[in-house]
This record gives C-alpha cells, sequence and structure tokens, in this order.
C-alpha cells in the first residue's frame, strides 16, 4: 500500500473505523444488490428484454433452460465465495506467524480486499433476485433476457476478480512485499517539523487525556485554526503513545475558552493500529524482525530486509533530526511543540529494540552495522547536523558491544568488530 499519510483527529479515525474493516463494503453489497436486480428486472420488463429478443440477442432457448442456468450461476457464487473465504483464514494463519496478527489490520485495510468480498457478495445476492424472477414455463418472448445477461456478464467478472483477488492472497505470504510497502511508507514524513527553543514560560492550562488508550492521529490544521495564533502549544502525547486517564495530553500557555474542538482533534484507541503512520510502521518492521529471529522461525533472512528497510526509513526522515536544547515543533506553527514526532522520537526505542533481537546473530547484526555506515556516509555527503551522525554511530556502537557479548564464537566476535572498524575507516575519523 503507499503511504496515505497520519490520520487526522476523531472524525477521520471514526470514518476509517467505519470503512477499514470487512463488512462495511460487504454489507452495502447485501442491502445494494437487491435494488440494483429490481432496477434491471424493471428495465427487462419495461423495454430491455423485448429489444434484445426483437434483435435476436438471446442467450437460452427454452423457460426451464433459464432457471437452471440462474440456479447454477447461485451455485457458483455460493461455492466462489465460500472458497475465498477458506483461502483467506488459510492465508492469514500462515502469514501472521510470520508477521504477526498486525497484518490482519493492514490487510483489511487494503481496498483490493473488501472490493473482492463486496463482489462476490453482490453478486450472490443479485443472481438469487433474479431466479426468483424466473418463470420456466413461460414462453421465449416472456424470459428476463436483459436481466440474464446482465448475470451473465457480472458472473464472468466475478470469475475474473476472484482470480485477481487470490493472487493478491497468495502474495500477502510472501514476507518480503509487505516489508517493503512497509518500508516505503515508514520513509515518508508523516508531519513536517522544524526545530525550535522550546517554551521557556509557565503552561497556564493542561488538558489531560479522557480516557485510557493510544493516540491514533492528531489534527494540527484543525488545531491551529480553533486556536487562533496567540500562545504557544505542546502537545505532550505523539501518535502511538499510550496514556492514561488524566495524563497531560496538551499544554498552553494560555488557557483556551473551551477544549472541546482540542479533545475532537486527537483521536484515541483502544490499540496500536496502521493509521498511527510512521510510528506504527518502524515499530512493525523492528517486530516483523524480532518475530523472524525467534527460535520458533528463524528466518534471519527476513530480518535483513527489515534492516535494509529501517535503514530506508531512516534516510528519509533525516529533514526530521532536532538537537539536543531544542525540540521539534510544527513548521506551518511552530508555536506548536511536538516532543516525540522527531527523528530519535520515531527511531530511538525501535532501533534498541532491534538491537536487542539481533544480538544473538551476528549475520544480522553486522548488515545493521553496515547500514549505520551507508547511513552516515549518506546523510555526511547532505551536511546533516552532526548530532544526527554521533547518534547513528552510537547506535552501530552499541549494537557491535552487545552482539560481540552474545557471540559464541571468537570468528563471529572478529567479524562483527571489523564491521564496525570498517565503518570508522570509511568515516576517516575515529568516531
Amino acid at each position: 500500500m503507499a503511504a496515505k499519510g497520519p490520520l487526522r483527529g476523531i472524525k477521520q479515525y471514526a470514518l476509517h473505523q467505519l470503512v477499514a474493516n470487512y463488512w462495511s463494503l460487504p454489507l452495502i453489497a447485501v442491502f445494494g444488490a437487491p435494488l440494483i436486480g429490481a432496477l434491471v428486472l424493471w428495465a427487462d420488463r419495461q423495454f430491455a428484454a423485448q429489444w434484445l429478443f426483437e434483435r435476436g440477442v438471446t442467450l437460452l432457448v427454452a423457460g426451464d433452460t433459464a432457471q437452471d442456468l440462474a440456479i447454477a450461476i447461485v451455485g457458483v457464487n455460493a461455492a466462489l465465495l465460500t472458497l475465498y473465504w477458506s483461502v483467506t483464514l488459510i492465508v492469514l494463519t500462515l502469514a501472521t506467524g510470520n508477521l504477526g496478527v498486525r497484518l490482519v489490520d493492514r490487510w483489511l485495510d487494503k481496498v483490493l480486499t473488501r472490493v473482492s468480498v463486496a463482489g462476490l457478495t453482490f453478486c450472490l445476492v443479485f443472481s438469487i433476485a433474479v431466479l426468483t424472477r424466473i418463470d420456466p414455463v413461460s414462453g421465449l418472448s416472456q424470459l428476463p433476457h436483459f436481466a440474464l445477461a446482465v448475470l451473465f456478464a457480472l458472473e464472468l467478472v466475478n470469475i475474473a476478480m476472484l482470480g485477481v483477488a487470490i493472487h493478491d492472497l497468495g502474495r500477502t505470504m510472501f514476507v518480503d512485499r509487505s516489508i517493503a510497502h512497509l518500508g516505503t511508507e515508514a520513509s515518508s514524513i508523516a508531519v513536517p517539523i522544524v526545530p525550535a527553543e522550546p517554551f521557556s514560560g509557565k503552561w497556564s492550562f493542561t488538558l489531560n487525556a479522557p480516557r485510557e488508550g493510544y493516540v491514533e492521529g492528531i489534527d494540527l490544521a484543525r488545531l491551529c485554526k480553533r486556536l487562533g495564533s496567540e500562545g504557544h502549544v505542546r502537545l505532550c502525547a505523539a501518535p502511538g503513545q499510550h496514556v492514561l486517564k488524566g495524563e497531560p495530553l496538551v499544554r498552553f500557555e494560555h488557557e483556551p475558552e473551551t477544549t472541546k474542538p482540542v479533545l475532537r482533534a486527537i483521536a484515541i484507541g483502544d490499540y496500536r493500529s496502521s493509521v498511527q503512520s510512521t510510528v506504527y510502521q518502524v515499530r512493525l518492521l523492528v517486530e516483523v524482525a524480532a518475530r523472524a529471529l525467534s527460535p520458533g522461525i528463524n528466518d534471519f533472512y527476513t530480518a535483513l530486509a527489515c534492516a535494509d528497510q529501517l535503514a530506508a526509513a531512516m534516510a528519509g526522515h533525516a529533514r526530521t533530526w532536532v538537537d539536543d536544547g531544542l525540540v521539534p515543533a510544527y513548521e506551518h506553527a511552530p508555536r506548536f511543540e511536538l516532543p516525540g514526532q522527531d527523528f530519535r522520537g520515531l527511531f530511538e526505542k525501535p532501533l534498541k529494540g532491534f538491537r536487542q533481537a539481533a544480538a544473538d546473530y551476528p549475520s544480522v547484526s553486522i548488515r545493521m552495522i553496515e547500514n549505520y555506515c551507508r547511513l552516515c556516509a549518506l546523510l555526511e555527503a547532505r551536511n546533516c547536523p552532526e548530532g544526527m551522525l554521533a547518534f547513528l554511530r552510537q547506535c552501530a556502537r552499541d549494537l557491535r558491544d552487545q552482539a560481540m557479548a552474545c557471540a559464541q564464537f571468537e570468528s563471529d566476535r572478529a567479524d562483527i568488530a571489523q564491521a564496525f572498524d570498517r565503518m570508522l575507516a570509511e568515516e576517516g575519523n575515529g568516531a
């Protein structure tokens, strides 16, 4: 999937919950199919069937043949829908064993998945509606030729779409494809930020979290519009962060007239989900790597792919680095402070988690150290801040130390040390 950007506020969160699921579009198809069927049958009775019959454009030679055809199509549609459900359950069972249960949330968010189920459901209900209007003893001229033609055409489309959907389900099991999508999405900057001096005054009002949960998204544009242009505002909880009821959510230099617009702009959900954008995608890459390196799976090549995509994501977020002593601020309104939404806030803890998971695998540790080296070379050429380069070097150093401590063979320890030494040699300094 392409990156869609961060979710903004409660309104978008509620809309996402209604749309990005496995039942909403099929539900519309179930109720819409009888209406479309009635419309097609009405057109058939008024003019369409007679027009086709007069021109010899008919699929059938007798009324009982029409009924047999409709019954066959209903049976085929029921079988296709059952097949798709069965394959879906098998694929998700296998895929989540490698990627984790959070794959389900991303998979349900795919348009093709929802369209496939809705199309299969629509065709089944539509074919039943047409079947109810067929009289097997009626003459050939009284048959619903137009409705049967539409039914046959829909069946062709249905079978073709099933092939596409099954192919997509099969590709879902291909772990590297999902990892590549995660890396592409994670490399895009969800919220443009700039470094700013932290507010040194006193916060006059603190808005606490109204409930426990995870911050799903913040509608910064709405906040800027509703809060005007006066006073500093600090958003204490970044998307993806867990908050307890009563914990500080937003601090204000000047107390707002009402807090309702602010609360509407900050969505809090029950669990972590893909709508949290970059912070979720980065952590999911680490989760996939950690699961792949678990004894039950032991797939270090998947972990290598995750390491590469983490490097790509960090390269994409180079502009979000904020030096010590400064705070990240919203680019379009720097008076809004966004702690935790800069480079360090996005990557520091996930990189520690990756280090802990990769420490027992020298090949993965060496690849990530090499990625840190490549990143430093790339970012140094872009004149990135020295603080960011120092952060990446320290991450590489910590990974080297833990991997060497966990390595059981001297040759592995030597390879890990050489990878880090090559990093220093290529940079031409003794960092």
